[in-house]
């Protein structure tokens, strides 16, 4: 099958299903990056021995590279927020090529509670009237002042008024 594909592969036109685009498989590069190129297992392999290590640091203390040699030192990672995430997988990655495959997002257990707008949001907030945000979010006038205080409200008002405002407010 894999020698078939080679054989007939060059110079044919094929789709990538990544962006859409028309390319050419070719075995070697082409000046205008207009042609794909196909990649074996080894060739994958040897690229992985040259990969640098982004978990560790050079025995200086610079990020690694290709050609870092010697005793790697632990790189410190800080954490920003925790989110807790289900471990639930769907079963259609075993199953084989199904398009809605590249648009799964995992479950996100989001601890209930309120929450309050950062101020960024607030200084977008203030662009818009109070009538239009009213009538396009469908919050009372006073679930908006409180926003735009600052103040806490419950996070899916909080996410109903982000998404009215990345929407451009209808």
């Amino acid at each position: 099958m894999v020698g078939r594909f080679f054989q007939v592969g060059f110079g044919r036109q094929d789709v990538t299903l990544r962006d859409g685009k028309v390319y050419r498989l070719a075995p070697q590069r082409s000046r205008k990056l207009d042609r794909l190129i196909l990649q074996t297992f080894g060739y994958i392999l040897r690229l992985y021995l040259r990969h640098p290590e982004s978990k560790s640091l050079a025995p200086g203390g610079a990020p690694c590279e290709a050609g870092t040699r010697g005793l790697l030192i632990r790189a410190s990672v800080i954490a920003g927020q925790v989110r807790y995430v289900g471990k639930e997988t769907d079963r259609r990655w075993a199953e084989g090529e199904d398009m809605s495959l590249l648009t799964f997002k995992p479950i996100e257990y989001i601890p209930s509670g309120k929450v309050s707008a950062d101020t960024k949001l607030g200084g977008e907030i203030a662009k818009w009237g109070l009538r239009e945000l009213m009538r396009t979010t469908g919050l009372s006038q006073h679930t908006i002042e409180a926003i735009r205080a600052g103040q806490s409200v419950r996070r899916l008002t909080l996410k109903r008024m982000r998404d009215a405002l990345s929407s451009g407010l209808g």
